[in-house]
């Protein structure tokens, strides 16, 4: 029998590190979800032309929208499998956000006046510390998720198999040259960092739109289930769109076949925040003043200090808080701070995108020069959040909607709340 030759502990770190540059960096410690498109000015950045080879999960520098799973990189990626989870993002045409009732009727003879963001938190806060306190083992959401297509996935995906193959060969060619393969090594970060400065982008203007169920285990230990590519819809700009897009090849612009994805590991439910989990809630402050000192907190710790200030965090974190399981206390609490807050304005009802009316709350935030508009809808009744969504400035539709269809706590994976 023949032996492999072993190869160095050196080697294999260059390895890693170039394959790495192929993922995200925080594969190993995000939710499935979460580098998904979590964060709104994440997926604002994502969505867009990424240019730089390193990516924080934020402002600064944006994630390439691209996954290589990490068993699959951890393999030397010997088939390329590459997953494109973030190729698209916002809604261009069908399920747009539109107004329904930009103002509201008021008891004066004063004609109709804008729903007020501080009074309608206020109120927020009151009925959420009405609601009942629940809990179950698995948290259920279900979310229909509207988004762009921008980026060419065959094209990315052949150039990237390219560029595993270059590699594999230079190792090959290079093996026991630590000096050489150190500089062959650089070469090739260098290479993947200018696929993902200019990743191939579609000439045709096309909107994906997809369902997907998760559940997220409240103890440690237990598994987490994630089935995506839902009811998946794609429609073009117009026919001409849809010419380009025949031109090209008929390319696949997602996967229309659901995906079961599980997985152990704990779950972090924001990316700025990662202290922050399922397990962790309960022990967040359920008064105005404690919680916003726990947020302060967490922002000084957070990477999001370095890019926005504590206004321009608060909403973005607070979206994380509303679409976990919070009990009805800290949720009361999270309305409080919120309204005291400056740069939340109200625009007044809308129509989310199944349709449903709400109270839209927005506000803005700034990454790479660039200016977007932040938007949360509720239900006015029952202070539940419906919908956010992130549009660039100048720009009529959003980069991406994510809708919540149905959230709740649930005792089985593949079970849903009942009504």
């Amino acid at each position: 029998m023949t032996y492999p030759t072993p190869r160095s502990r050196k080697e294999d770190d260059m390895t890693d590190r170039v394959f790495a540059q192929l993922k995200p960096g925080e594969l190993d410690e995000l939710t499935e979800d979460a580098y998904l498109r979590r964060r709104s000015d994440d997926l604002a950045r994502a969505f867009q032309t990424p240019r730089s080879p390193q990516r924080s999960r934020r402002l600064t520098m944006p994630r390439l929208p691209f996954l290589i799973t990490a068993a699959t990189a951890a393999a030397g990626i010997a088939a390329a499998v590459i997953v494109v989870p973030g190729l698209v993002s916002g809604d261009a045409t069908p399920g747009a956000p539109t107004t329904a009732a930009a103002t509201r009727g008021s008891q004066d003879s004063q004609g109709p006046q804008t729903v007020d963001a501080r009074s309608f938190l206020l109120a927020a806060a009151v009925t959420a510390a009405r609601e009942p306190a629940e809990s179950g083992r698995y948290w259920y959401t279900r979310e229909r998720v509207i988004q762009k297509v921008t980026v060419d996935e065959a094209k990315y995906t052949a150039r990237v198999k390219t560029l595993v193959k270059e590699w594999e060969a230079r190792k090959r060619e290079l093996k026991g040259k630590p000096a050489e393969l150190e500089a062959a090594n650089k070469e090739m970060e260098k290479k993947i960092g200018e696929l993902k400065a200019s990743p191939p982008k579609v000439s045709y203007a096309a909107t994906a739109a997809y369902t997907e169920d998760s559940w997220h285990a409240r103890k440690k230990g237990d598994s987490n289930r994630t089935v995506g590519n839902q009811d998946v819809k794609i429609t073009f700009g117009s026919p001409e769109d849809r010419e380009k897009w025949k031109k090209a090849g008929s390319p696949v612009l997602r996967e229309d076949k659901p995906s079961t994805g599980d997985l152990d590991l704990p779950l972090i439910l924001s990316i700025d925040n990662p202290t922050l989990t399922i397990q962790s809630l309960a022990g967040l402050p359920t008064d105005k003043e404690g919680l916003e000192r726990q947020l302060r907190s967490l922002y000084g710790k957070s990477s999001a200090k370095d890019r926005v200030d504590f206004a321009g965090y608060l909403p973005q974190t607070s979206l994380d808080l509303l679409r976990a399981p919070l009990t009805p206390g800290t949720r009361s609490a999270l309305f409080k701070v919120l309204a005291e807050q400056p740069g939340i304005t109200s625009q007044g009802e809308v129509t989310d995108a199944l349709g449903r009316t709400g109270v839209a709350l927005t506000s803005r935030f700034t990454s790479d020069g660039d200016s977007f508009e932040f938007r949360l809808i509720f239900d006015e009744e029952s202070a539940k959040l419906l919908e956010y969504s992130t549009t660039k400035e100048g720009e009529s539709s959003p980069l991406t909607r994510v809708a919540y269809q149905d959230t709740g706590w649930v005792d089985r994976l593949g079970e849903r709340p009942r009504d």
